[in-house]
């Protein structure tokens, strides 16, 4: 594992009527929560935790996996990696910074195509999809001690830009970008960028092997509380305690609806997903809603298993969830919606 460096800073907390936020609908939301084998349950309105509920022998410092929410985390620091002039542009061909393939078609596939999930590159499990066994080249990638050999292995399947096509390792390959761009190591970009700056507690991540490259598609071993200050830069323009941690622009550009998939920006999900007919099993990858949602805008960070933040900034809403088993019958509109219905707006708290 590499440890990512935080600098803890203590919660602000707000007693859910001073927040606004009824608590009939946190009620039904944890109720709701509890059903489908949740670990965590938090709430924050404008920066300050309104409601907090743990299951399963669990507490606020249980660290947990995100999953692929960490995939949205990459997506920040390649913003602040612009911003500071590390990466030129979310433009460039990743050819440029993963110079194995620079003298190829592969190399002129651009960071913002990656960022959208639509690099026409082949998923490179051979077909087993998310089946564990030997024979899968993701499961011997996963457990291994090179993550970066699968990654420059993969094949075009399709023209870049075109169709929307969920990658576990083209989210991989942008992390492998920022390293060499940046020639440090991403974990202690995590920590100096974001981590501290937010004032998280310390967190980890898998590292390939000693010196190697840290997982940045999925798993920083994190507290779910902390994510409700990653989640709520969506509602604050990238801002923290007066600082400008994120940029405001680049944030708004992540939120931008991909051409190959509209409920999809810069690896995070925005708005309405699948809405309505019959529910699938368990969580699909697509969120699946019984409704829409009722906010004007919701920000989803979504994690493999039901791992979730959501964010309504026109509320200054954070919802974190954290559950270690799948869910029996996940309905992504529920929590957002129930708690929304249940907060007053902004006038009528004061």
């Amino acid at each position: 594992m590499a440890e990512v460096e935080g600098a803890e800073t203590g919660v602000g907390m707000i007693a859910p009527e001073d927040a606004g936020i009824s608590s009939t609908a946190l009620a039904a939301a944890a109720s709701w929560a509890e059903t489908q084998n949740s670990t965590a349950l938090l709430v924050a309105r404008d920066g300050d935790l309104a409601f907090e509920r743990y299951w399963q022998g669990t507490g606020r410092d249980t660290r947990f996996n995100p999953q692929s929410m960490s995939k949205t985390v990459l997506a920040m620091l390649v913003g602040i990696a612009i911003d500071k002039g590390v990466i030129g542009s979310v433009d460039d061909p990743i050819g440029r910074y993963v110079t194995e393939w620079a003298r190829e078609p592969r190399g002129a596939i651009t960071l913002r195509q990656m960022l959208w999930m639509s690099a026409g590159l082949e998923q490179g499990d051979d077909g087993y999809g998310y089946e564990i066994t030997p024979e899968n080249p993701i499961v011997r990638h996963s457990l291994g001690s090179d993550f970066t050999r699968l990654l420059l292995s993969l094949e075009p399947v399709g023209a870049p830009g075109e169709t929307f096509d969920y990658n576990n390792q083209v989210n991989q390959l942008l992390g492998l970008a920022l390293e060499r761009a940046s020639g440090r190591d991403y974990e202690v970009l995590l920590s100096e960028w974001l981590w501290q700056p937010l004032g998280l507690k310390d967190a980890a991540l898998p590292l390939d092997r000693e010196g190697g490259l840290v997982l940045t598609s999925c798993c920083i071993l994190s507290r779910p509380i902390d994510w409700l200050r990653i989640g709520g830069l969506f509602a604050t323009a990238g801002r923290y305690e007066g600082k400008q941690v994120v940029p405001e622009a680049w944030l708004a550009e992540m939120l931008q609806p991909s051409p190959g998939y509209r409920g999809y920006g810069y690896q995070v999900w925005v708005h309405d997903q699948q809405v309505g007919g019959e529910r699938p099993p368990r969580v699909p990858l697509v969120p699946w809603q019984s409704e829409p949602f009722a906010a004007p805008q919701v920000v989803i960070f979504h994690g493999h298993g039901g791992q979730r933040v959501y964010v309504m900034p026109d509320k200054l809403l954070v919802i974190v969830r954290a559950a270690r088993q799948w869910p029996d019958a996940w309905d992504d509109a529920l929590l957002p919606n129930v708690i929304w219905r249940g907060t007053a707006d902004r006038g009528e708290t004061e």
